[in-house]
């Protein structure tokens, strides 16, 4: 039984995310960040401003620090943490931090996971986490399990295949939202919202729910990962072939191009995405 939570980065985004979650628990949480200021002490909540003593008797260690900051400060809490206790990250990328896990799996539990939600997430039901097992996949998905009931929980067994599919999902995702933002912000948006229709309007919110992260988490999750380059130049190269066949006015080529692409795709699956589109919509209208 968790008795005491330790939330390293409590100050961030997610660590705040984390300590209110967790603060619902029945547990004493003990909150570190570099910057104590921006902590509160309240009844069950003490604020450290030393990270070895604030992780000496937790029973779960929770790492939410930037990308770039995890593999060392992961390093520093197992020195500290008393045996047993379990030791997890929420890390966008695995490489590093699945290392060092695996390195403290000897004097800890390790737990690397990773949530795809942000922090405006407040329903257990929209809550999806990767496991990426270290040790005991069982033990670890019970951990997770019993902190999360009610999220959905995916596992992936490889932390390369977890960098690999978050080029894309995140990486990716991230660069095009960014540059149709900064190409959008140059034109006249308030006429382009009051005249647009559905697919921009949402094209729209998509981009700017990305603008709300920190730019340091942004610039993390395009830098770091190794694969996003390369998934941004190959995205270019069929970027510019579609540009080329518009260029030259060549259908036949723009419909075999949309051909292919569909071909990719179930028949229902393409017309349950356009009918969620204008579901998401209707909801938002009524809003």
């Amino acid at each position: 039984m968790l008795k005491q939570i330790a939330i390293i980065g409590a100050g961030g985004r997610m660590g705040i995310w984390f300590s209110r979650y967790l603060k619902g628990k029945a547990v004493t949480l003990l909150l570190h960040d570099i910057n104590s200021s921006c902590l509160k002490q309240s009844k069950n909540v003490v604020v450290c401003d030393n990270l070895e003593k604030c992780v000496r008797n937790a029973d779960l260690v929770l790492v939410c620090v930037p990308i770039s900051e995890m593999s060392d400060t992961l390093k520093k809490c197992t020195f500290s943490m008393k045996a047993g206790a379990i030791l997890a990250e929420i890390s966008s990328l695995k490489g590093k931090s699945f290392k060092q896990l695996k390195k403290a799996s000897k004097a800890v539990q390790p737990l690397c996971i990773h949530p795809m939600f942000g922090p405006a997430v407040n329903n257990l039901g929209l809550m999806k986490i990767i496991l990426v097992p270290v040790i005991d996949e069982s033990v670890e998905l019970r951990i997770l399990e019993e902190l999360f009931k009610g999220a959905t929980i995916g596992i992936i067994r490889d932390p390369k295949l977890h960098d690999k599919l978050m080029a894309t999902i995140l990486g990716l995702t991230y660069f095009t939202n960014l540059a149709f933002a900064n190409f959008i912000s140059k034109q006249d948006y308030r006429s382009l919202k009051k005249f647009s229709g559905t697919t921009f309007r949402i094209q729209s919110m998509l981009s700017m729910s990305v603008l709300i992260d920190d730019p340091d988490l942004i610039f993390s999750l395009l830098s770091e990962n190794y694969m996003v380059s390369d998934h941004i130049h190959k995205f270019m190269i069929e970027a510019g072939k579609l540009e080329g066949y518009l260029v030259q006015k060549d259908r036949k080529k723009v419909r075999s191009l949309l051909e292919e692409i569909r071909s990719m795709y179930q028949r229902n699956n393409l017309e349950e995405s356009y009918a969620n589109i204008y579901r998401m919509m209707s909801s938002l209208n009524k809003k």
